[in-house]
């Protein structure tokens, strides 16, 4: 089960910003009940949506609908915390749903770790998750972003790669793509993911601003004098803005 806490990614994109990890709730024992039910009940913690507990136990946020469906919620974006779901599962879903659960466990063990910043600890733990279960795109995420955290840039990559294959219209994955291909100094594909997740939330303000920084290291001065000027339309007030009035004047001064 998962939550939505704050990662602080250290480098030269947005000192102080911070990346969505998901952590953890708790879950029974994957065992049939009685009959032929086969379900596992799940306690929602708080930050949780639907959507986050269907694609850890269906690999399908869509799924939400249908947990939804089978918990009478009339509406499948409110959930309340410490309310138990019962997640029904087909014959052919039963043992992608155990080994789920199980890749659960060691995926809970290491975002406490993650929290702890005990990063080398948390990243065995999201790599028995994998192993567990391969197509847990939590623990792939969370993998990724702590190989950033402790400067192994390159080999978060390819996971970022295969987590946006998984999931195109995840702002969060597409927004720390960019923040990974930044810092591994590969500006124009960092536009790229920037512009992506732009492309599914207009009003994601660090990503306006580290789409502007990476068109600025690219040397694409008046691709990132736009971009300045778009995100001052977008944010004309906060610490953000000032730095970007900063430079834009630099770059509208070397004109």
């Amino acid at each position: 089960m998962r939550r939505w806490s704050c990662l602080v990614l250290v480098g030269l994109l947005l000192g102080g910003g911070c990346a969505k990890k998901v952590v953890e709730g708790t879950a029974t024992d994957p065992a049939p009940a009685a009959g032929e039910d086969r379900i596992i009940e799940h306690q929602v913690v708080t930050g949780e949506t639907l959507a986050l507990i269907a694609d850890n136990y269906y690999g399908d946020p869509a799924q939400a609908v249908r947990v939804a469906r089978d918990n009478d919620l009339p509406d499948p974006d409110l959930v309340q915390p410490g309310s138990v779901l019962r997640l029904h599962f087909g014959e052919n879903e039963w043992e992608q749903a155990r080994r789920r659960a199980a890749a659960l466990e060691a995926y809970n063990r290491g975002v406490r770790l993650m929290g702890q910043e005990r990063l080398a600890e948390a990243e065995q733990q999201f790599r028995l998750a994998l192993d567990t279960a391969g197509d847990l795109v939590a623990a792939r995420y969370n993998l990724a972003l702590v190989l950033v955290e402790r400067g192994r840039v390159e080999e978060a990559l390819p996971l970022f790669e295969e987590l946006v294959r998984q999931r195109p219209r995840a702002k969060d994955i597409r927004f720390a793509q960019g923040h990974a291909l930044f810092l591994a100094t590969r500006f124009d594909e960092a536009v790229v993911a920037f512009d992506a997740t732009l492309a599914v939330d207009s009003a994601h303000r660090r990503a306006a601003f580290a789409r502007a920084r990476a068109l600025e290291e690219a040397g694409r001065t008046a691709a990132a004098v736009t971009a300045w000027r778009a995100y001052l339309e977008m944010d004309a007030d906060s610490s953000w803005a000032a730095q970007a009035r900063r430079r834009l004047q630099a770059l509208e001064d070397a004109e």
